[in-house]
């Protein structure tokens, strides 16, 4: 019966397995449309990270400032492949530079977090005084300054956080670490 149909069309049952793998590869993925990563847990803006950074602080919360940088299974999956460190010929491995990056992450987060005033500040703005990298799918803006806005109205900068990534019109805090 197969064969009867097959041969109708003019294709052998040899070459029509490939047109099989062909027609139901692509429905099992979409003809290429898969799901784009995304960033979990992203804001709409720098301003709106530096609010939730902030909200986090003067709450005490490391697990809610955490959540607003990427995490492992994000750097894995969206920030490593693009990165020039993931080159084969630099012979690092994601695991080491996520260790590396998150460990000195945590140690800016625990030293803002001790020294953080408390309660009482606002954003007024955020900028940016370094580089921002284009990385395909994904940029990453550096040197984040944000001006604070205190209860009596003075405006003072900070650094309180090092840069931010953006996906998608969302963002989120790439890092902690301000150098």
């Amino acid at each position: 019966m197969i064969r009867g149909r097959l041969s109708r069309t003019g294709l052998s049952r040899t070459g029509a397995r490939p047109l099989v793998a062909w027609v139901l590869g692509g429905a099992l993925l979409g003809f290429g449309c898969r799901p784009q990563a995304r960033l979990s847990h992203a804001l709409e803006s720098p301003e709106a990270v530096a609010r939730a950074v902030v909200e986090g602080l003067s709450a005490g919360d490391l697990n809610a400032l955490r959540a607003l940088a990427i995490d492992e299974s994000e750097f894995r999956r969206i920030v490593w492949p693009r990165l020039p460190a993931s080159r084969p010929e630099r012979n690092l491995t994601w695991e080491y530079v996520w260790k590396d990056l998150n460990g000195k992450s945590e140690a800016h987060l625990r030293a803002l977090a001790a020294k953080w005033p408390g309660r009482g500040l606002q954003v007024a703005a955020v900028g940016f005084e370094g580089d921002t990298t284009d990385y395909g799918g994904f940029r990453v803006r550096r040197k984040t300054v944000v001006t604070l806005r205190d209860v009596q109205g003075q405006e003072r900068q900070s650094r309180l956080f090092g840069s931010t990534i953006e996906m998608g019109g969302r963002v989120k805090v790439f890092s902690y670490v301000v150098d």
